[in-house]
């Protein structure tokens, strides 16, 4: 069987799961999530910390026992066979691909707010772009992921120094200007912003160390989005009234300007550009190596489990992947991007729970199976919890995104059910 080289280390697999997860989120859910919570936003983002670490978990434990190319899709494929892995990996394949619009674009229009360049035309550069720097390979990859991560972070965090001085305590006032419900709702918003630590999982084949390294990079991943999304929130709910940053397709270039001036906005612009770059390479990371994955256990064309012997790169997949984040740039509808990407991405967490579920009462009914070098704490807890997040969040997506994931989900049904119901026989690491 192909295998791809474990060349990344914990670094590297940090950058890709802070660079997959810091990326629009904090550029534009910050203002929604500010508008429906009012102050008390500071609260929906601790809670959404806790919800992501609650899923995150069991997640970190799946991506030791099996790590390999694929993340999700691979633990479905290992414990629940080729039927349900084909609908899990399409599922997760797909939700990368729509949220990838998102990122793109979002990048595409802050280039333009600094250069001038059409939205379009920036956002299909970035895609040339992050396919030549993967075509390279995971460690050239990873470190120009480190690289991009280090400056998106720096400016985040300075952006957050400069503006301590500027709060307000009357913004701070009320503090739950929408009761309870309102954190409830920008709970949920803020829990998007937290996706993206999967991403190392779907690395997980590259990773060094898997048993040590996996773990550590999906929880250290959720504390450094945490800190940084903390920082930036009080920043600005504290010098910006909530109506604009509500109101804003560019928040935190609006609270800019409040204490920084015109120059302000291209500094937020810049720092917006740095981490959407990353994001969007995290994406294609993540993207590829599942039709990786897939293509190598015939779920998807045989061509795209080709692998560049020299690099170690599976190339034919980052280059099919390539075009296909091109063409969502194409529509040029960050809507469709989020209500689609969002429902497909919070619906591919039930196949890896399912699967730990079943892999738990399997070792109780006397059968191991594949030995975790790491164990989740309190599986009683934290599994019932991860499982009615995910469900609360699938519920939250929206009709659009309902029913367009909805019919997306189907065609994955029609093609898993066509698939041998086994397992497909790949060995664990």
């Amino acid at each position: 069987m192909i295998r791809l080289e474990r060349q990344m280390g914990l670094p590297g697999a940090l950058a890709v799961g802070v660079g997959g997860t810091i990326g629009g989120g904090i550029f534009v859910l910050v203002g929604k999530a500010a508008f429906g919570a009012g102050p008390a936003v500071i609260l929906s983002f601790i809670i959404a910390f806790f919800a992501a670490l609650l899923i995150a978990i069991p997640y970190a434990e799946l991506a030791c026992r099996f790590p390999l190319a694929g993340g999700a899709y691979a633990f479905t494929s290992q414990v629940l066979g080729r039927r349900w892995a084909m609908v899990a990996g399409w599922n997760y394949w797909g939700a990368y691909i729509f949220v990838s619009g998102y990122v793109t674009l979002g990048f595409g229009g802050y280039l333009d707010l600094l250069t001038g360049i059409p939205e379009t035309y920036g956002s299909l550069l970035l895609v040339a772009v992050i396919t030549t720097v993967n075509l390279a390979g995971i460690r050239s990859s990873g470190k120009v992921q480190v690289l991009l991560v280090i400056l998106a972070m720096g400016s985040l965090l300075s952006f957050a120094a400069l503006g301590i001085p500027h709060i307000h305590a009357r913004n701070f006032s009320p503090f739950f200007p929408h009761g309870i419900g309102g954190v409830s709702s920008a709970a949920l918003i803020a829990f998007l912003a937290f996706g993206g630590f999967d991403m190392i999982a779907s690395a997980g084949e590259e990773v060094k160390n898997p048993e040590r390294n996996l773990p550590a990079a999906i929880i250290l991943t959720l504390l450094i989005v945490l800190i940084a999304y903390l920082a930036v929130t009080v920043v600005a709910v504290g010098t910006l009234p909530l109506s604009y940053l509500g109101n804003s397709t560019a928040p935190l270039s609006e609270v800019a300007v409040t204490f920084l001036g015109t120059s302000g906005s291209r500094l937020i612009a810049l720092a917006a550009i740095i981490t959407t770059a990353a994001t969007a390479s995290a994406v294609l990371i993540a993207t590829s190596r599942i039709s990786f994955a897939m293509a190598r256990d015939g779920l998807f064309p045989g061509f795209m489990s080709r692998v560049d012997g020299r690099r170690g790169t599976p190339y034919a997949a980052v280059l099919v992947n390539g075009v296909l984040l091109g063409a969502i740039v194409l529509t040029g509808s960050i809507e469709l991007a989020v209500a689609v990407g969002g429902f497909l991405f919070t619906l591919h967490f039930i196949f890896p729970l399912a699967s730990l579920t079943k892999l738990k009462l399997e070792s109780r009914n006397g059968n191991p199976g594949q030995v975790s070098p790491f164990t989740m704490p309190l599986p009683k807890i934290v599994m019932p919890a991860a499982f009615f997040l995910s469900f609360l969040l699938i519920y939250s997506s929206g009709l659009t995104g309902i029913a367009l994931g909805s019919a997306w989900m189907g065609a994955g049904l029609i093609l898993g059910m066509r698939q041998k119901d086994s397992r497909n026989g790949m060995a664990a690491i």
